[in-house]
């Protein structure tokens, strides 16, 4: 039963690989036809790289009329904002834990499994976002492009958040270490 339960908290917790509009390898905004880049994609046949402009439904469309022709332009919001998930992540991890403790005061689970458990989750936050942190100095310092959707700096703060949530549990529970650290001898 333990076992089961460690496994499905680690899949709950393992991040999904998005793919998604506006996410250029390049950085470009409106590359268009043929692309700079050998995946360069256009399913909605506007002769623009799709991962270089923003999904159909957060465009604005604008008419703009000429003395040969109406030509309709589709503007693009050039402010790339991204948004991360902060108060989701905290309130999921929360209820996990809330969820873990309950087990360990019925004593289906011990307090070495509750550790384990919270200390392998902390371990793996950690090393997904310092490998991405990594990726992505490598990236900016060689100026390395990588014809990838993944979104490094996204997954990198979004893991980042899931890390600080395990490492608050962490200090709350060996808070009587952290206290008597600094505490001072007389």
């Amino acid at each position: 039963m333990r076992k089961y339960i460690f496994i499905f908290l680690l899949l709950l917790l393992l991040p999904a690989v998005s793919l998604a509009w506006d996410d250029c390898p390049y950085g470009e905004v409106d590359d268009p036809h043929p692309g700079k880049c050998s995946r360069y994609i256009d399913t909605d046949n506007d002769q623009i790289c799709d991962l270089s402009q923003l999904a159909p439904e957060n465009r604005i469309a604008r008419v703009i009329k000429t003395e040969e022709k109406i030509i309709e332009l589709e503007l693009t919001n050039n402010n790339k904002k991204m948004t991360y998930h902060l108060v989701p992540i905290s309130l999921f991890l929360i209820i996990l834990y809330a969820i873990s403790r309950i087990l360990l005061k019925k004593k289906i689970i011990n307090i070495i499994t509750h550790k384990k458990i919270w200390n392998i989750l902390l371990l793996i936050t950690f090393l997904i976002s310092g490998i991405l942190g990594i990726l992505l100095i490598i990236k900016i310092n060689f100026n390395i492009t990588t014809p990838s959707r993944f979104n490094s700096l996204f997954w990198h703060v979004e893991v980042g958040i899931a890390m600080f949530v395990i490492c608050v549990f962490h200090v709350i529970e060996r808070w009587y270490y952290f206290k008597n650290i600094f505490k001072i001898k007389k």
